[in-house]
Parts: structure tokens; C-alpha cells; sequence
């Protein structure tokens, strides 16, 4: 499985679109997913929400919402539990300072990171040096 995480913005569907083509070129099934902070438990709906469910529908996506203060352990814990093959997210403006990342890497070391840059363009995050050595 390919696995999308995006944020409620509805410009992350390019990461959904991205996510399809990688999942079509690996003949993987792809899952979107999206961890909310636990204060918008009671409100899902929105504008940017919806378009990004249709966006995942439209590409015969499952898209997955979870309400939690600890995004990158929600996610690594959905990892841990399913056959995930690569994770895609968006590109941060400092990798080396991503939380998201470096969380997802630590509990995850095994699964691949690939980022979409503003431009579009696919790039497979490079193993920490921490477990280069394993």
C-alpha cells in the first residue's frame, strides 16, 4: 500500500494525485490519511475536507481521518498495523527539522519517505545516518 498523509488543506490533493501515480506504478492500493488535533474531534466538515475526500473517491482512495495531539505517532502506529509499502508526504521547508519525518523514520525505519516538492517533483528521503549503520 501507498500511504498519503496530507494536512486539511485542500492543496494537498496533489500529494493524493502523486500518491495515485506512485501506487499505479507499483500496482500497490493507495490510503490517504489525515490526523487532526483532538480540539476539531466534533468537526470534520469543511470545505478543504471535502475536496480532499472527493479528490481520494474520485481516484478509488480510502481516505482516513484521526483525531489525535501526535500526528507522526498516530500515523506510525496506522504503519505498524498495515502493510505499508512508501509513505508520501509533502515536502517540508527544512527536512532536517521535520518532526513529522524524523518521528516517522524513527518508529518506521524500514518503510521508504518519498516528499513532493512545490514543484512536483518525487524525492525519496535519504536514511538517517542513525540507522544508515544498521
Amino acid at each position: 500500500m501507498i500511504l498519503v498523509c496530507v494536512t486539511d488543506q485542500e492543496s494537498c490533493d496533489r500529494l493524493i494525485y502523486a500518491g495515485k501515480q506512485l501506487a499505479h506504478n507499483e500496482a500497490e492500493n493507495l490510503k490517504v490519511i489525515c490526523v487532526r488535533p483532538r480540539s476539531e474531534e466534533r468537526w470534520l466538515a469543511s470545505d478543504e475536507m471535502e475536496h480532499l475526500f472527493n479528490t481520494a473517491k474520485e481516484l478509488q482512495a480510502e481516505m482516513l481521518v484521526f483525531f489525535s495531539d501526535y500526528p507522526a505517532d498516530t500515523v506510525a502506529k496506522y504503519i505498524k498495523l498495515h502493510p505499508v509499502k512508501y509513505i508520501l508526504v509533502g515536502e517540508p521547508p527544512e527536512m532536517e527539522n521535520s518532526v513529522f519525518i524524523s518521528t516517522i523514520e524513527t518508529q518506521c525505519p524500514e518503510i521508504p519517505i518519498i516528499t513532493l516538492n512545490h514543484t512536483g517533483n518525487l524525492h525519496l528521503v535519504p536514511v538517517s545516518q542513525e540507522f544508515a549503520e544498521y
